[in-house]
């Protein structure tokens, strides 16, 4: 079974929609030093759960990191909103959080910092050979587009719906690195483009090549980062569990001796703006994986997932729907928070341990999310 974790990014609003540059005193209150954390802007705040290897695991991570977050947010009078960009053009558009590596990079990328408000989900699943990552990399090419697509959730920015399914995609085109992974030999032709780029400086260091799925600089992990933060957490527990089978189907190609003609640059940038735009449709993708998805046990719950996405439709669709009804208006605020953190989800409270060791201040709602009926 291989492992995996999840980091989620979020925005912090205020009630009338305007970015709320709160994230310090946003984590300082949440408590989890390791596991929320301030990101590039300061009305930003990320997540990152533990390694896991079964899904209902990591819906009990989500759905408690959410919370914690949620109600650290609540307690400064803000809004946690899982959405890939502001939605709204009110607040400071730059305000970069008081760290010296996000400084660097608003010095040395200030257009890309000018687009900031950028928020996405980052699957890790554990690959400790790097050569076979290496490989999975390169096959992973051509499923970028359909694993975008079950994520975009970013069509306001700004006031408007802007057109896109995915904003963010189109937004964070801004950093020199923000594209599909090469076609390399193996781990050390990968090794070299990373140092190529830093030298070139196009990136500040290893950490930061955006790849849109890369060698993680940290972990023995492939690190899936194409997609927008989801709008519910539930469809991120499914996004996880789609992008584990995908590995574990392209280890098996791999190890298999499966031949591949690998598609060009240009093709795969169309299709993922095909994408973005939200006219792709992953079906395709499910059925490629369904094999894994049985052996790992995630069937149910990720053709569920799906099931909700056809009915429901994507967070971008579940977004434009909120727009039309409430406009730029508190209640449009609302309705996002409410399904960052949906209380139709919530079953029985955790146990203690469940909550964040470090936590100095008792959560008011620290909830688990259930398993979809």
């Amino acid at each position: 079974m291989l492992t995996l974790g999840v980091e989620e990014e979020f925005l912090l609003l205020e009630p009338d929609g305007a970015l709320a540059p709160a994230a310090p005193a946003v984590v300082s209150r949440a408590g989890c030093a390791e596991q929320i954390k301030p990101e590039f802007m300061a009305y930003q705040v990320e997540t990152a759960t533990t390694v896991v290897t079964d899904l209902a695991e990591l819906r009990r991570e989500l759905g408690r990191l959410r919370l914690i977050a949620a109600d650290a947010a609540d307690r400064l009078g803000v809004r946690l909103v899982a959405a890939g960009t502001a939605p709204l053009d009110t607040g400071p558009p730059v305000v970069v959080s008081d760290l010296e590596r996000y400084r660097e990079l608003a010095r040395r990328f200030p257009e890309a910092a000018a687009h900031g408000t950028a928020c996405g989900c980052h699957v890790h699943i554990g690959v400790p050979d790097r050569e076979l990552a290496a490989a999975v990399l390169t096959r992973m090419r051509p499923w970028l587009p359909a694993l975008l697509a079950l994520t975009v959730n970013s069509p306001i920015a700004r006031g408007v719906d802007t057109g896109w399914a995915s904003h963010r995609y189109h937004a964070q085109h801004y950093w020199p690195t923000f594209r599909p992974p090469g076609v390399w030999a193996g781990a050390e032709r990968y090794d070299e483009a990373v140092r190529a780029l830093v030298a070139n400086g196009a990136a500040m260091d290893p950490q930061g090549i955006y790849f849109l799925a890369r060698l993680s600089p940290r972990f023995p992990t492939i690190e899936v980062r194409v997609g927008d933060t989801l709008l519910d957490p539930l469809d991120t527990v499914v996004f996880a569990g789609v992008v584990r089978a995908l590995v574990a189907t392209l280890i098996g190609d791999v190890r298999g001796r499966v031949k591949i003609l690998p598609e060009p640059d240009a093709t795969i940038r169309a299709r993922l703006m095909n994408a973005a735009f939200g006219h792709t449709d992953p079906a395709a993708l499910l059925a490629r994986i369904t094999p894994e998805l049985d052996r790992a046990g995630d069937t149910g719950e990720v053709y569920a997932g799906f099931e909700r996405l056809r009915r429901g439709g994507t967070g971008a669709q579940r977004q434009r729907r909120l727009w039309r009804a409430y406009g730029p208006t508190k209640a449009f605020v609302d309705a996002l928070a409410e399904a960052t953190t949906p209380v139709a989800a919530i079953r029985q409270p955790p146990s203690r341990r469940d909550f964040c060791t470090s936590n100095s201040e008792s959560v008011s709602t620290p909830w688990a999310l259930s398993s979809p009926s």
